[in-house]
Protein backbone atom coordinates (compact mmCIF):
# COMPACT_ATOMS: atom_id res chain seq x y z
CA UNK A 1 0.00 0.00 0.00
CA UNK A 2 1.37 3.21 -0.83
CA UNK A 3 1.04 6.20 1.48
CA UNK A 4 0.53 9.86 0.03
CA UNK A 5 1.39 12.70 1.58
CA UNK A 6 0.11 15.74 0.94
CA UNK A 7 2.20 18.24 2.27
CA UNK A 8 4.79 16.50 0.42
CA UNK A 9 2.93 16.85 -2.55
CA UNK A 10 2.26 20.43 -2.41
CA UNK A 11 5.63 21.54 -1.40
CA UNK A 12 7.06 19.91 -4.54
CA UNK A 13 4.56 20.97 -6.33
CA UNK A 14 5.08 24.67 -4.98
CA UNK A 15 8.91 23.51 -5.86
CA UNK A 16 8.35 22.76 -8.97
CA UNK A 17 6.24 26.27 -10.19
CA UNK A 18 8.53 28.63 -8.09
CA UNK A 19 11.45 26.80 -10.60
CA UNK A 20 9.59 27.30 -13.91
CA UNK A 21 8.13 30.67 -13.09
CA UNK A 22 11.68 31.96 -11.91
CA UNK A 23 13.31 30.23 -14.57
CA UNK A 24 17.23 31.12 -14.07
CA UNK A 25 17.67 33.34 -11.19
CA UNK A 26 19.64 36.13 -11.75
CA UNK A 27 20.29 37.63 -8.48
CA UNK A 28 21.91 35.86 -5.40
CA UNK A 29 18.35 36.47 -3.66
CA UNK A 30 16.40 34.53 -5.85
CA UNK A 31 19.07 31.67 -6.07
CA UNK A 32 18.86 31.61 -2.30
CA UNK A 33 15.03 31.43 -1.86
CA UNK A 34 14.79 28.79 -4.68
CA UNK A 35 17.19 26.83 -3.43
CA UNK A 36 15.63 27.14 -0.11
CA UNK A 37 12.09 25.66 -1.51
CA UNK A 38 14.16 23.02 -3.26
CA UNK A 39 15.64 22.92 0.58
CA UNK A 40 12.10 22.23 1.89
CA UNK A 41 10.52 20.12 -0.48
CA UNK A 42 13.63 17.65 0.24
CA UNK A 43 13.27 17.67 3.33
CA UNK A 44 9.64 16.90 3.21
CA UNK A 45 10.56 13.84 0.84
CA UNK A 46 13.30 12.55 3.26
CA UNK A 47 10.75 12.97 6.49
CA UNK A 48 8.05 10.94 3.98
CA UNK A 49 11.05 8.16 3.87
CA UNK A 50 11.58 8.16 7.21
CA UNK A 51 8.26 7.38 7.87
CA UNK A 52 7.66 5.12 5.50
CA UNK A 53 10.18 3.09 7.77
CA UNK A 54 8.09 0.72 9.81
CA UNK A 55 8.08 -3.11 10.58
CA UNK A 56 5.12 -3.39 8.13
CA UNK A 57 6.62 -1.43 5.28
CA UNK A 58 7.40 -3.10 2.00
CA UNK A 59 10.45 -3.08 0.23
CA UNK A 60 8.57 -1.34 -3.15
CA UNK A 61 7.00 1.46 -0.27
CA UNK A 62 10.57 2.19 1.05
CA UNK A 63 12.13 2.09 -2.77
CA UNK A 64 8.94 4.59 -3.62
CA UNK A 65 9.82 6.97 -0.54
CA UNK A 66 13.41 6.83 -1.63
CA UNK A 67 12.68 7.59 -5.27
CA UNK A 68 11.09 10.76 -3.97
CA UNK A 69 14.18 11.60 -1.76
CA UNK A 70 15.92 11.56 -5.15
CA UNK A 71 13.79 13.24 -7.23
CA UNK A 72 13.73 16.45 -5.26
CA UNK A 73 17.11 15.92 -4.24
CA UNK A 74 17.99 16.24 -7.79
CA UNK A 75 15.78 19.11 -7.25
CA UNK A 76 17.87 20.67 -5.04
CA UNK A 77 21.08 19.76 -6.49
CA UNK A 78 20.02 22.06 -9.57
CA UNK A 79 19.20 25.39 -7.49
CA UNK A 80 21.80 25.05 -4.99
CA UNK A 81 24.67 25.13 -7.59
CA UNK A 82 25.68 28.03 -7.07
CA UNK A 83 25.02 28.74 -3.46
CA UNK A 84 26.49 25.45 -2.01
CA UNK A 85 28.66 23.20 -3.52
CA UNK A 86 30.44 21.85 -0.79
CA UNK A 87 27.66 21.29 1.58
CA UNK A 88 26.11 19.31 -1.50
CA UNK A 89 28.92 16.96 -1.97
CA UNK A 90 28.53 16.57 1.71
CA UNK A 91 24.89 15.63 0.95
CA UNK A 92 25.44 13.49 -2.21
CA UNK A 93 27.59 11.01 -0.39
CA UNK A 94 25.58 10.68 2.20
CA UNK A 95 22.35 10.06 -0.37
CA UNK A 96 24.68 7.82 -1.88
CA UNK A 97 25.01 5.87 1.00
CA UNK A 98 21.13 5.60 1.55
CA UNK A 99 19.96 4.81 -1.93
CA UNK A 100 22.87 2.07 -1.12
CA UNK A 101 21.61 0.69 2.02
CA UNK A 102 17.95 0.53 0.16
CA UNK A 103 19.62 -1.07 -2.85
CA UNK A 104 21.38 -3.61 -0.85
CA UNK A 105 18.17 -4.84 0.59
CA UNK A 106 16.50 -8.17 -0.71
CA UNK A 107 13.20 -8.13 -1.78
CA UNK A 108 11.84 -10.39 0.98
CA UNK A 109 13.62 -8.22 3.59
CA UNK A 110 11.63 -7.09 6.67
CA UNK A 111 11.85 -3.81 7.68
CA UNK A 112 12.79 -4.75 10.99
CA UNK A 113 16.03 -6.33 9.23
CA UNK A 114 17.10 -3.20 7.58
CA UNK A 115 15.00 -0.69 9.83
CA UNK A 116 18.42 0.21 11.79
CA UNK A 117 20.82 0.84 9.11
CA UNK A 118 17.95 2.69 7.06
CA UNK A 119 17.20 4.74 9.75
CA UNK A 120 21.13 5.61 10.28
CA UNK A 121 21.49 6.64 6.99
CA UNK A 122 18.71 8.59 6.75
CA UNK A 123 20.23 10.44 9.69
CA UNK A 124 23.21 11.11 8.07
CA UNK A 125 21.43 12.46 5.18
CA UNK A 126 19.18 14.45 7.34
CA UNK A 127 22.16 16.02 8.53
CA UNK A 128 23.86 16.67 5.75
CA UNK A 129 20.28 18.32 4.31
CA UNK A 130 20.46 20.59 7.22
CA UNK A 131 23.92 21.70 6.50
CA UNK A 132 22.82 22.49 3.24
CA UNK A 133 20.05 25.10 4.54
CA UNK A 134 22.18 26.65 7.30
CA UNK A 135 24.31 27.61 4.35
CA UNK A 136 21.64 28.90 2.42
CA UNK A 137 20.42 30.93 5.70
CA UNK A 138 17.18 29.52 5.29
Amino acid sequence: MLKHHPILTGTVTLALATAVLTGCSSTPEENVSTACEASDAYAAALQSFQDTLSPDATVEEIRTARDEVRSTHDDLEEAAEDVAQDRMDELDSAEDGLNDAVEDLPDDATMSEAMDTLESQSSEVETARNAVAEELSC
